[in-house]
């Protein structure tokens, strides 16, 4: 009886073998590609935390009125100029310095680890998280009065803490990116999207408006920032080298411009459309914009790993022809993100929202496509980065944001919504020419520029053509063999490996 007992006792169950050897999943994901198993890693993240915010769009279309949803915007927007302003272009300068083991000074010949540079980069973000979390709430009146759409104070002064504190978790989450620790960034990224949404949903029903949902960010940006700090600490430490905050500033200073030009191109249109044509009026533009730029978010999760390695990799042998076939990869990543949302954003907005909402299922396709050029725009953009001073990046960002100024306060007096996205295509695309001339000029990298045309184009088309009405076997049929055909283009332009070839 006792050897029947031990006999069970270590005889496999069906689902433990199951779980064991080929039949488990992790086995198979530990024998992809590491770049590949980070990327999947990256693209988790964002889909959970992107999908908890899509929990997000039907409480806060119908708990806010369009004014409040309107309002709400303009606040976001608000956060989306004052971070950057107050980073300092704090996540390049750790990737340009903290990216390989040992970074040697040019002008004192000096080794400094990669482990002083990333302590000395979270010094500086303590410093400026301290320093704008004083100023901004001594200066929240003043912000009220001047942001259109009625802000109250307590709006006011819980967007600027939720701005002075971002750079405490944002610079940590570069540094798991730098060393490779996906899944801590997983985990953390997924925890902050958690906490947002749980603390808003909440909020938001116990009546609490646009100021509930300010302060859910505000309370998940506390907790995850405890613990970040707590694991840089522990990792790097902290440092004040001030010779080596003056030589940040040196390359992230200019960033700074780049950020407030990223911002203009971005998000300034809604400020002049809500001073136009009032915040309700804009809110379905606004709705539209965030479901638009989630193609950003598909871009992302081969971003938040090529970024982080790029300076790295041109550094190696054939570094160059490396870095464009990357780069190219990312840029049919884009596009192919961009006709995704085109097809799948109107039936989101239907979906998510009250009727009134509707409307905004006509801009989805464009802002798709300049989302696309936002990241069409960085993959092409290496050379311009890779020296020790980034004004030329600020120059022609600087550029292009005047020509997005003027064409808004040209074209939406005129054409309201529609000028705002005209404006923004022609500033986008005069932005991508110049910072491509100039970036092969500071390092040539062999792009396959004519075949990235052709695919653009290509992609282009298909979104003006594609119908964005409610789906059905017609439409579906439509999207499908448009992005059949889209694939079959970028793997015989040798864009995309080809995937069918049985020879490697």
């Amino acid at each position: 009886m006792l050897k029947k007992y031990h006999k069970l006792e270590v005889c496999p169950t069906k689902s433990s073998a199951f779980l064991s050897g080929k039949h488990n999943p992790v086995h198979y994901f530990t024998r992809l590609p590491v770049a590949l198993q980070h990327s999947l890693l990256y693209a988790s993240a964002l889909l959970i935390a992107k999908s908890m915010g899509f929990i997000m769009v039907p409480f806060t279309t119908h708990y806010l009125s369009l004014a409040d949803y309107g309002r709400l915007d303009v606040l976001q927007t608000l956060g989306d100029l004052m971070s950057i302003v107050f980073a300092m272009g704090l996540t390049e300068t750790l990737y340009r310095y903290a990216s390989d083991s040992t970074y040697v000074c040019r002008t004192s010949g000096e080794n400094i680890s990669q482990q002083q540079s990333a302590a000395n980069v979270f010094g500086l973000t303590m410093l400026i998280a301290a320093a704008t979390l004083i100023l901004t709430q001594a200066s929240a009146q003043y912000f009220s009065l001047w942001l259109p759409g009625n802000i109250s104070q307590i709006e006011a002064r819980l967007m600027l803490a939720s701005i002075s504190l971002g750079g405490l978790v944002i610079i940590p989450l570069s540094w798991f990116r730098i060393k490779d620790r996906a899944r801590q960034f997983f985990f953390a990224s997924c925890l902050m999207a958690f906490f947002q949404v749980s603390f808003a949903v909440i909020l938001l029903v116990l009546g609490y408006g646009v100021s509930g949902v300010l302060c859910s960010t505000l309370l998940a940006l506390c907790l995850l920032g405890g613990y970040l700090i707590k694991v840089q600490l522990a990792d790097t430490g902290i440092s004040f080298n001030f010779l080596l905050f003056k030589r940040y500033a040196r390359y992230g200073g200019p960033l700074v411009f780049v950020g407030i030009a990223g911002f203009i191109l971005g998000s300034f249109d809604r400020w002049i459309l809500a001073a136009n044509i009032g915040t309700a009026s804009m809110a379905s533009y606004a709705l539209a914009c965030k479901i638009g730029l989630l193609t950003a978010v598909l871009i992302q999760p081969f971003d938040l790993w090529w970024y982080a390695k790029r300076f790295a990799i041109i550094k190696r042998a054939k570094g160059a022809k490396l870095c464009a076939r990357f780069a190219s990869i990312g840029i049919v990543i884009a596009l192919f993100s961009a006709l995704i949302m085109t097809i799948v954003g109107p039936n989101l907005i239907r979906l998510l929202s009250p009727i009134e909402y509707h409307s905004a299922v006509d801009y989805i396709p464009y802002l798709a496509f300049l989302a696309a050029l936002h990241s069409i725009n960085s993959s092409l953009s290496l050379g311009i980065f890779s020296g020790d001073s980034t004004w030329a990046v600020a120059a022609v960002d600087g550029l292009a944001a005047l020509l997005a100024l003027l064409g808004y306060f040209i074209f939406i007096p005129l054409f309201e919504i529609w000028g705002a996205i005209l404006a923004t295509a022609i500033a986008l695309s005069v932005r991508v020419l110049i910072s491509f001339k100039i970036s092969q000029q500071c390092l040539h990298i062999p792009y396959p520029i004519h075949a990235l045309l052709i695919q653009s184009a290509l992609t282009l088309i298909a979104i003006y053509s594609l119908p964005v009405d409610a789906l059905t076997i017609h439409n579906l049929f439509l999207y499908s063999a448009a992005t059949v055909l889209l694939l079959f283009s970028s793997i015989k332009l040798q864009l995309l490996p080809n995937f069918f070839c049985k020879t490697r």
